[in-house]
């Protein structure tokens, strides 16, 4: 990620763990990235416990070239590569590419829950800067340092995902930002009827003023009575509101909630 977090440069490996039992010298390499079904044989015990695994460095250089192929994607090694026995090599899937992205700030107003979870989004799109086939995999998240070292802010697993669908990518936990939702009252209207009164409360302890998405799960047979922020339906059991806090500063929202059992 750059510095004030909005772009990220993309860059994309491809791991060959070859444990055949023979050397591949000069080997044409083709991925297929899909979901196929296979018969899945019955599991037999085996230990590598005498083998010399071994990783070969990474290779710079021209990607993989890709092509739709059946219901999958293809991806094609241009140059021959040799494979050695007991060997794992990471090879160049793409060129590196840069990407607009967007950090997001959730946290889930459910009582005894304080974290707000850290979200990476962007649109595999080619206006910004993507718009390729991603194959499923492992993403990992840096960041330099102002010494030019990478920090690690996370990682996460994506699935196949193919252009023009975006990418949400869980990064870690807040530590300066906090929320407490609270149970104020909860009254008895009619045997089939009550209302729950609640408090979310979100804090940013930071220097600088964050943007939070509060999402709230409600299940069964409800209806917002009263809220002092303004809140979007995003299905039949969810809400959320979006809230601008100053710099250590706070905002709660009052919520009432009736809830009708059928």
């Amino acid at each position: 990620m750059n510095d004030d977090e909005k772009q990220l440069d993309l860059t994309g490996w491809v791991s060959i763990d070859n444990r055949s039992g023979k050397t591949y010298k000069d080997a044409k390499l083709k991925v297929v990235a899909g979901d196929i079904h296979r018969i899945r044989p019955e599991p037999r015990l085996r230990t590598y416990a005498d083998e010399a695994m071994v990783m070969a460095p990474a290779k710079a250089g021209v990607g993989f070239e890709e092509k739709p192929f059946f219901e999958y994607h293809l991806y094609t090694l241009p140059r021959p590569a040799t494979l050695a026995d007991n060997e794992i090599k990471q090879l160049s899937m793409f060129e590196p590419a840069t990407a607009a992205v967007e950090k997001e700030l959730r946290y889930d107003a459910n009582p005894g829950n304080k974290d707000v979870n850290v979200f990476i989004k962007m649109r595999n799109a080619e206006e910004v800067g993507l718009g390729m086939p991603l194959p499923a995999g492992r993403v990992r998240i840096f960041k330099a340092d102002t010494d030019e070292s990478l920090i690690l802010l996370g990682e996460d697993g994506i699935k196949h995902t193919p252009r023009n669908e975006e990418i949400k990518l869980t990064i870690g936990k807040a530590f300066d930002v906090v929320g407490e939702t609270t149970e104020i009252e909860r009254r008895r209207i009619s045997d089939r009827v009550h209302e729950v009164d609640f408090s979310i409360e979100v804090r940013n302890q930071k220097d600088e003023a964050v943007k939070i998405v509060v999402s709230k799960g409600l299940g069964g047979f409800w209806e917002i009575l009263n809220s002092s922020v303004d809140y979007v339906k995003k299905s039949a059991s969810e809400v959320e509101w979006t809230l601008d806090i100053p710099a250590e500063g706070k905002a709660v929202i009052d919520l009432t909630v009736r809830f009708t059992r059928q």
